[in-house]
């Protein structure tokens, strides 16, 4: 995020001051957001910070708390397992081929393994939670989540 808004700084003063942005900035920057946004992914899953659509899945909690989970994490392998398969011929045909980004002649390849890179880890982080090498994902309660809205209430009234 640094090099990001560094780059859109500098190419908005060369733009103000030179007459002309810095030519780089939109291949550079629209890479380094796929990129980073790609490559969030693992690590949100891993730590169970995605969003999360609860209403189903705590009415279901439970009684088939167990059956829910597993679903979840077959739906999760079967959709990151096809989204990397999907992943991979697109990532050949930039690699063969030597695609480079319109105007700075940035090639392409490297920034598009983040994408099967990122897919392949989170499939595994799935895999993983379903033969129980990893913990399972754990949500706080409506009362954890009660308490800390309390808390935050607390603070603005000393405010």
């Amino acid at each position: 995020m640094a090099a990001i808004v560094g780059l859109v700084t500098t190419s908005v003063i060369m733009r103000r001051f030179a007459g002309t942005p810095l030519h780089i900035t939109e291949d550079v920057v629209g890479l380094l957001l796929t990129a980073m946004l790609f490559l969030a992914l693992p690590l949100v899953t891993l730590r169970a910070q995605h969003v999360r659509v609860s209403i189903v899945a705590d009415a279901l909690t439970p009684r088939f708390g167990g059956a829910v989970h597993v679903a979840a994490m077959l739906v999760g392998i079967v959709f990151f397992g096809w989204i990397f398969i999907k992943a991979l011929p697109w990532l050949e045909f930039a690699w063969k081929r030597n695609l480079r980004s319109e105007t700075a002649r940035l090639l392409l390849y490297p920034w598009m393994a983040a994408l099967p890179l990122s897919v392949g880890l989170t499939w595994i982080i799935f895999a993983a939670r379903l033969l129980g090498l990893l913990d399972r994902e754990r949500y706080p309660s409506m009362q954890e989540t009660s308490a800390l809205d309390g808390a935050s209430d607390t603070f603005r009234k000393e405010d």
